[in-house]
């Protein structure tokens, strides 16, 4: 009795295996194809050019729709596994001092905390809000000197801290904005600065007291932010694509880099070379740019819907999350890619190694010694983790 096997691979010239025999599919939908196999257990190999084969076990039934990925062969990054999580994988954060990864959960009630390099077992540490059973959580800020972690909650204009070493929570601001999203800090801790999507405004929290000292309005939709030690705020602006330009001293605007058009979402800086590095969903671009002179230094397109971004210590690598091109009729519902994480060596501008992922990665994050790469798949829920230490080999 036969079964329908419709799959997805991406690259999408992956050729399908039984043993030996190369099967042929008997109807192709766009990037799906469809196979006749008999019902039951089937041990099935995907393989293609310049790829690492890969080897499933499945039961095949009447129906069954499976998507998989294969891992470039002369990669560097070493894929350490895969594990689900909670619905909608948002922000992805290493934890400070503990082998466990943490897990905003966008259409979840808190995070999911997961056990590194094992990757098993999977927790979900429900966050009690002020308006209870709302989902909406974002990105993560750690605050090592505090022994804290926060985290945002933009459906209830709330952020929540966390005691890093049992993450239980012991404090809730509101923000005085709408729809929180990124937060960062300074050196010493003394302020949070939280990024409000809605309501167009960056909001400053004394840490000591977690009392709202300023709510300061930018000159458009802010999203990604970070801080220089020597008191210059930069905001990302989602719309008009722009950045601006905080004195984090008098919490006065200074400037705006007229860096758009575009869609500007994430941002971080590397002082010790006087390097920022920001990226544009709307250009597909990533913009490198001097700390002493806010001016653009080279531009260089990374793909569809760049996200987030990731800068080892030492400023060698950046890497970049790219979510791949929107469904035509909804960016909720899977694209007709998967999305890709690329390195971007940052002394010559150019990309030097990429991987895919899956649908739509989001959330970005290397480990405190540079050893791995974690980053979600936001509609897949899913969660990926690489060994990145092979980029340092000769």
């Amino acid at each position: 009795e036969q079964g329908r096997l419709t799959i997805r691979t991406f690259p999408p010239e992956a050729e399908l295996y039984r043993g030996e025999e190369r099967l042929l599919p008997i109807e192709r939908r766009a990037e799906w194809r469809t196979y006749l196999l008999p019902k039951g257990f089937q041990v099935l190999t995907l393989k293609a050019a310049g790829y690492q084969e890969k080897k499933f076990h499945l039961e095949v039934s009447s129906s069954l729709e499976i998507e998989e990925k294969l891992e470039r062969a002369d990669s560097k990054l070493r894929l350490l596994g895969e594990t689900p999580t909670g619905r909608w994988p948002k922000g992805v954060l290493f934890h400070p001092d503990q082998p466990v990864l943490l897990v905003t959960l966008l259409g979840g009630k808190g995070i999911d905390r997961i056990q590194v390099p094992s990757l098993t077992p999977r927790e979900t540490i429900r966050l009690e809000s002020s308006k209870q059973e709302v989902t909406g959580f974002v990105e993560f800020c750690s605050f090592p000197k505090r022994g804290e972690i926060w985290v945002s909650q933009m459906l209830t204009n709330e952020v929540h801290i966390l005691e890093a070493q049992t993450l239980q929570k012991v404090g809730t601001v509101q923000v005085r904005g709408v729809w929180p999203k990124v937060i960062c800090t300074d050196g010493e801790e003394r302020y949070a600065y939280v990024s409000n999507w809605e309501s167009r405004s960056v909001t400053v929290i004394e840490t000591a007291t977690r009392n709202v000292v300023q709510v300061i309005p930018v000159t458009g939709i802010p999203r990604g932010l970070a801080v220089t030690c020597r008191g210059k705020l930069y905001v990302c602006l989602y719309e008009p694509g722009d950045l601006d330009v905080i004195d984090t001293k008098t919490f006065a605007k200074i400037k705006t880099l007229p860096f758009g058009p575009g869609a500007k979402r994430h941002i971080v800086l590397d002082e010790e070379k006087e390097m920022g590095y920001v990226s544009d969903m709307a250009t597909g671009r990533i913009t490198k740019f001097s700390l002493q002179t806010d001016q653009p230094l080279a531009s260089l397109w990374v793909g569809s819907n760049p996200n987030t971004l990731a800068l080892t210590k030492d400023g060698r690598y950046l890497f970049v999350s790219i979510r791949g091109r929107n469904n035509p009729e909804d960016y909720q519902k899977k694209g007709p890619e998967f999305g890709k994480i690329l390195v971007i060596e940052t002394k010559t501008f150019q990309i030097v190694d990429w991987v895919w992922g899956r649908n739509q990665p989001t959330g970005l994050n290397l480990s405190p010694d540079d050893r791995f790469l974690a980053f979600t798949d936001f509609l897949d829920d899913n969660l990926e983790v690489y060994d990145i230490t092979r980029l340092y080999e000769p």
